[in-house]
């Protein structure tokens, strides 16, 4: 094969990759040109099952980063490994149990919504009275949304329960 000058040759070879002991998802390889997204997707997969994990035992995701180990290979910048990093908040109650029944946010929730209404019924300012009543009709969205099974807002939940305590 002939080069001309100034023609420049574009080598693209293929990485091979190979998961962690216990970590799902299948190993296959991808060109250098390609190898970000290869990585990337992979350790997006991760990501996702430590919030799905998280979600599980009660806890909240606080803080996750993905690194990505890049290398030249060939003609182009390739990532050649990748690293997803999570930590996990998980509430605890005072004897040292996780904190996540169900019920408890649930009678949270309505504990709350009977206070306000009770503070509604002697409160006399009507801008106070207004106020009230909608953080009522917040309480009891969040509660809707709780009791549908929606697990993916309970942070909006808590966001709530925070904002009117």
């Amino acid at each position: 094969m002939e080069r001309f000058e100034g023609e420049t040759m574009i080598s693209n070879p293929v990485l091979g990759y190979r998961l962690d002991p216990g970590e799902p998802g299948i190993p296959y390889s991808a060109p250098a040109s390609r190898s970000v997204l290869r990585v990337l997707s992979q350790e997006i997969s991760n990501l996702l099952a430590f919030k799905k994990e998280a979600l599980r035992e009660g806890g909240y995701v606080v803080y996750s980063n993905i690194a990505l180990d890049m290398r030249k290979r060939g003609s182009f910048l390739a990532a050649i490994a990748g690293r997803t990093q999570v930590y996990i908040y998980t509430p605890v109650s005072q004897n040292g149990e996780k904190v996540n029944d169900f019920q408890d946010r649930q009678d949270e929730i309505e504990r709350k919504i009977l206070e306000l209404q009770r503070r509604l019924s002697q409160e006399t300012d009507p801008v106070e009275r207004e106020r009230l009543k909608e953080d009522i009709e917040r309480l009891k969205l969040a509660l809707s949304v709780l009791k549908a099974g929606l697990r993916t807002p309970e942070l909006l939940v808590g966001v709530l329960l925070d904002s009117l305590v």
